[in-house]
């Protein structure tokens, strides 16, 4: 194979891991802007530059430990960019403002994501038959009855089953975080 195929093949492959790093957070860079910026366009429009800024840099970043992180920081930058512009308008709020709500957003999205991981983890502890009815509920997107139907079980029967289930996660996932709490 070619040098140039070569180069090409590592030029497409680097392409494909920053769309689909891109794609997994996404809405969660786009929510974040929308935390600073409350006109959609505008929050578009950033979100367009935060992602065109991130590509360009993807390719000599090296190893990225926290994509969605990166991204939040790239698009911070522009949003400052974006007040810095506008203030020959009427500021909305000044940097320390800003700032506050940016810690907060940052604190919110790390517990987003303990309680994630807790999920999951209490997930894997469900019995085989409770964790599958809650795949094929949420997994396929169905209804109780439609679940009911697939599993040839009683709706009534079906609904204090999933009322269980869900009580059991909300137990385990209360119980994981005072945990993490406990020992962080």
């Amino acid at each position: 194979m070619a040098k140039s195929d070569d180069l090409s093949k590592e030029h497409f492959d680097q392409g494909s891991h920053f769309v689909h790093q891109l794609t997994a957070c996404q809405h969660r860079i786009y929510a974040f802007i929308l935390t600073l910026v409350p006109n959609w366009s505008d929050a578009d429009d950033l979100m367009q530059e935060t992602a065109e800024v991130m590509w360009r840099k993807f390719q000599d970043a090296g190893q990225i430990n926290d994509f969605c992180a990166w991204g939040k920081t790239i698009a911070r930058n522009k949003v400052m960019n974006y007040y810095a512009k506008k203030k020959r308008e009427r500021i909305l709020f000044d940097d320390t403002l800003l700032n506050d709500v940016v810690e907060r957003e940052e604190k919110t999205s790390l517990q987003a994501q303990l309680r994630v991981q807790a999920l999951q983890k209490c997930l894997q502890r469900l019995r085989s038959n409770d964790r599958h009815l809650i795949q094929v509920l949420y997994g396929h997107d169905i209804t109780i009855k439609e679940l009911a139907a697939e599993v040839k079980r009683p709706v009534q029967g079906l609904y204090k089953a999933m009322a269980r289930i869900h009580h059991s996660l909300l137990l385990c996932v209360r119980r994981s975080l005072a945990f993490m709490e406990d020992y962080s």
